[in-house]
């Protein structure tokens, strides 16, 4: 068999008056930008960038409650001072009691903003009703949650007059203890950062996206203390950290030097060093670092820093528990005429010399609907064309195919770094042909969707999603450190991208759960993969577009960004940490992207898989 040819290469008019004031201060989020390789964590963005800081006009003689009230959701988008202009629009005794606890509730935008006033009879008090559509919370922790579509943002406020004179200016009495901003102060004064704790089988570090206001001093001691406190209520019951509960621990930030010191040794110290250097190396202006345990200061020999006390953030020395999961030299995979290939070097103009892979699958011995190469590449599982079996093989000459499912209708398939293999089975509609009881001891509900994980690819467990139950699930990929997963659900024709997070009990069950849906903005999701640790790729489209490749973060508040152009008939696509994307279209042909508008067409082929 020749190998596959290579290619070459009521209040509206004043508030939609005041938004646009703010359009033009307000930083822009990009909604395309180049595919650059990227494991998470090591961005070249600089966090400070289009940070524009916030004139407050303060509060104005004369004005009616609503307008107050208008005025002061315009100038809580500055933070300087512990928000000394949204305080000046305050009784002095509410100035004093107002903390903001860290939250912050999000509105679109001015002109979605209903204000209802309503005076008292003697005309001293007032309430003001803010009501407007909720994009979305972020919580004391930084935790970004887009809510729902319908969910209304539904506030009161007390106003007084000054001095209790009736002529006085009016002023808040009593308001809510979140920050109230809208998008575009978000946009403008919050970035996301990521704390880093490890996954399950403390192999690698795992994304917990939170964010924080940047207008403000000290980042890099709240973003180190925030890691040492722990993760995200979200993150936590599917990762852990070395530094123990309760031990004290300070962070002191000097110039260029940040340093952590720790009560007592709460757990490895390569570790712990690991965990702060990847959080760290988020920030240009931190170089190098010291970790101090019961006052000592630990030396990481080969860390490249000034000393061994004082490594550097950006080394190579932490890639062994860096959340890419994957060796930087990674292959690709790929189905061609009944067989399977792979090749490397695909962050080239030009592939790598494509091989097929050794073994009965790579031969073509069993024809398969669809695949996933385990993390260690070692290991191949496919779909049997029908979707009714599920099978294994070894990347390696005289490997036998092992059947580790069967009579089902299998759809997905994915692995975690731990060799556990997911599976997704479709059950059938009721009056189809009866389900039959699985390996998890239970016959499933007829007309709905099942997971199932293969701990070892070979113990077969059942995989509770509490969230999903009234959903049908589309598509499942488990993130390459095993503890989220991205998954498209469908309701109604409606297809939602979401991310969960999953869980291991004592027990020994396991669940995927807590689920956020992610961009909202996007229709027809017809596939995704893990770009990186804290990035998916999305096949889809915007309303009334075109199909085509998006970058999603993670964070929950950073909008998508398209890949190029679209390529005609896509219909799959892939990414790993370092590499480039991956698309396969309906008539067999595979393209990359290196950049933010070219697509290449470089071999011929299917399904483009990375390991995972």
């Amino acid at each position: 068999m020749n190998s596959p040819l290579l290619r070459a290469p009521v209040l509206r008019t004043a508030l939609a008056a005041a938004s646009c004031l703010l359009l033009a201060s307000c930083a822009s989020v990009p909604t395309t930008g180049p595919v650059v390789p990227s494991d998470g964590g090591d961005s070249s963005a600089d966090p400070y960038g289009q940070y524009v800081r916030l004139l407050p006009a303060g509060p104005q003689t004369g004005v009616a409650p609503e307008g107050l009230i208008s005025d002061f959701l315009k100038d809580m988008g500055s933070f300087e001072e512990d928000h000394k202009a949204a305080r000046s629009y305050m009784l002095p005794e509410t100035q004093q009691e107002w903390r903001t606890g860290g939250s912050v509730m999000v509105f679109d935008n001015l002109n979605t903003v209903d204000l209802e006033a309503e005076v008292s009879g003697d005309g001293l008090t007032a309430t003001v009703r803010m009501r407007s559509p909720l994009v979305a919370t972020i919580d004391e922790n930084g935790k970004y949650v887009p809510s729902r579509a319908g969910v209304l943002l539904d506030e009161t406020f007390v106003l007084a007059r000054e001095n209790g004179d009736p002529e006085g200016e009016w002023r808040i009495r009593s308001l809510p203890d979140e920050l109230i901003l809208s998008r575009l102060d978000v946009e403008r004064t919050y970035r996301p950062f990521n704390l880093y704790y490890y996954n399950a089988e403390d192999s690698a570090l795992v994304p917990d996206p939170v964010y924080l206001p940047v207008s403000t001093d000290q980042l890099a001691e709240r973003l180190l203390q925030q890691l040492v406190e722990g993760p995200t209520d979200w993150l936590a019951p599917s990762v852990g950290t070395e530094f123990a509960e309760g031990v004290p621990t300070s962070v002191e930030v000097d110039e260029e030097r940040a340093v952590v010191s720790v009560g007592r040794a709460g757990g490895d110290e390569f570790r712990m060093g690991a965990q702060i250097a990847w959080t760290l190396r988020q920030l240009p202006e931190v170089q190098d670092f010291t970790l101090r345990v019961n006052g000592s200061e630990v030396a990481f020999a080969g860390a490249e820093g000034q000393s061994p006390e004082r490594p550097r953030p950006a080394s190579n020395f932490w890639q062994s528990v860096g959340p890419g999961a994957v060796s930087q030299d990674v292959h690709a995979y790929y189905t061609h005429e009944g067989q399977l290939w792979s090749a490397s070097d695909w962050d080239s103009d030009v592939i790598g010399e494509p091989e097929r892979v050794p073994g009965p699958l790579g031969a073509g011995d069993v024809q398969l609907e669809r695949f996933a190469v385990s993390v260690d590449e070692r290991t191949v599982a496919g779909i049997t064309l029908g979707g009714g079996t599920v099978v294994t093989s070894r990347t390696s000459p005289g490997s036998q195919v092992v059947e580790v499912l069967d009579d089902g209708v299998f759809s997905e398939l994915s692995w975690d770094a731990g060799g556990n293999l997911w599976v997704v089975e479709e059950v059938p509609e009721s009056g189809e042909e009866e389900p039959e009881e699985e390996p998890g001891g239970e016959a499933a509900e007829a007309g709905t969707t099942e997971l199932w994980i293969l701990r070892g690819g070979e113990q077969v467990v059942r995989v509770d999603v509490p969230g999903l139950r009234n959903e049908s699930l589309v598509h499942f990929r488990v993130s390459r450190d095993g503890a989220r997963a991205a998954v498209v659900t469908e309701v109604d024709g409606r297809r939602s991208l979401k991310l969960g997070r999953v869980v291991h009990d004592a027990d020994g069950q396991v669940s995927v759960e807590g689920f956020i849906t992610l961009a909202q903005e996007l229709e027809n999701v017809t596939d995704i993969a893990w770009r990186s640790a804290d990035q998916l790729a999305v096949l889809g489209s915007r309303e009334g577009g075109t199909p085509q490749a998006f970058l999603v973060p993670l964070d929950g508040g950073t909008p998508p960004a398209s890949v190029g152009n679209s390529v005609t008939g896509m219909v799959s696509l892939s990414g790993a940490p370092g590499q480039p994307l991956v698309v396969g279209t309906d008539e067999g042909s595979i393209w990359i992207s290196n950049d933010r508008m070219n697509w290449q067409n470089v071999t011929e082929g299917s399904s483009p898989t990375f390991p995972g």
